[in-house]
C-alpha cells in the first residue's frame, strides 16, 4: 500500500513504474547459492573437448572443457581458451560460497595471474575456489583436483557443488494424498 504522505503525483508515479515492470516482466531475484551434493567431473589428457562426455555441463548456458593447451572455456559459446573472458560467462574467486559477501571475483586468468602468482595454476589445485555464472546468477563451491600441464593433452578434474535437488513430484503427490486420507479420517 502506497503511504499517503507522498504526493499524489509521487503514488501515481511508483504505481505506474510498478504496472510497467510487472507487464514488461522485469523480474528481481536474488542469487542462487548451490548447496547440493558434491559432484565430480574428469577430463582425461587428449579427450575430445567437443565430446558432451568431456564438458561439465553445469547448466544449459555454462558448458566447461579444455583443450590439449591453456586454460577451460565455455564451450556453449566459444571455440577455444581466450584469455581474460574464458570460459565466458563466468567469473572466479578464491574461497567458499559462506563467505560470499567478502570475495573478490575475477576471469579464470586474473584469478589464476593474480591470486597463485606467475601464472602457475598448479597452486590453485586443492584451493576452495567459487565459480560463479554470471548470467544466471548461481554461485558454486569448486575445488580443482587434477591440472595437466601442456603435455597432458589438456586433462583436469574439479569437484563441485550441484543444486539442492527438488523434491520428487511423485514424493509431492504421495505426501498430499496422505495429507487427504488423514484429513477424512479426522473428520469421521
Amino acid at each position: 500500500m502506497l503511504k499517503a504522505s507522498l504526493p499524489a503525483s509521487w503514488r501515481v508515479c511508483l504505481l505506474a513504474a510498478w504496472a510497467a515492470s510487472w507487464l514488461l516482466g522485469v523480474e528481481t531475484r536474488a542469487a542462487t547459492i548451490w548447496t547440493g551434493p558434491k559432484t565430480t567431473f574428469t577430463k582425461m589428457g587428449g579427450a575430445d573437448p567437443t565430446d558432451p562426455a568431456n564438458q561439465d555441463r553445469i547448466t544449459d548456458n555454462v558448458w566447461i572443457t579444455r583443450g590439449a593447451t591453456r586454460g577451460p572455456y565455455n564451450i556453449r559459446t566459444e571455440s577455444a581458451f581466450v584469455d581474460t573472458v574464458s570460459p565466458a560467462d563466468t567469473e572466479w574467486a578464491v574461497g567458499t560460497t559462506a563467505d560470499i559477501g567478502s570475495l573478490a571475483f575475477f576471469d579464470f586468468q586474473g584469478l589464476i595471474l593474480g591470486t597463485f602468482g606467475s601464472g602457475n595454476i598448479q597452486n590453485a589445485v586443492g584451493q576452495d575456489l567459487v565459480l560463479h555464472l554470471i548470467s544466471e546468477d548461481i554461485y558454486i563451491d569448486l575445488k580443482i583436483t587434477e591440472w595437466g600441464g601442456a603435455a597432458s593433452g589438456g586433462s583436469f578434474a574439479w569437484e563441485r557443488s550441484t543444486a539442492v535437488p527438488e523434491p520428487a513430484a511423485g514424493l509431492l503427490a504421495g505426501a498430499a494424498l496422505l495429507a487427504v486420507a488423514l484429513r477424512r479420517r479426522g473428520s469421521r
